[in-house]
């Protein structure tokens, strides 16, 4: 499950939120680090949380957040919301 979120404004920053997203809109968070703002070494570290990620079936998102704990409760809610919208757009 990707994650696509607002730009950022000038108090939030990108984060990444590394976890098992379940069914039903629940997500299990095992880290959020704070991401490097140089594009290049945000890729190169992003590829090396995904590698870790993957062989636990996890995934890795970048969040715009306020502090790591504003990051997890917006993939938390990101999550929740894309949830109910595959649900409504999928019911008969």
């Amino acid at each position: 499950m990707s994650l696509s979120i607002p730009a950022p404004d000038d108090r939030e920053r990108a984060y990444f939120v590394i976890g098992q997203w379940k069914g039903g809109g629940e997500v299990d968070i095992w880290h959020v680090a704070e991401a490097p703002t140089d594009p290049g070494e945000r890729a190169d570290v992003h590829e090396q949380h995904q590698g870790d990620a993957d062989e636990a079936f996890g995934s890795v998102n970048v969040v715009y957040a306020t502090s790591p704990q504003d990051a997890a409760d917006r993939a938390r809610l990101e999550a929740r919301e894309t949830s109910e919208r595959i649900h409504r757009e999928s019911a008969p």
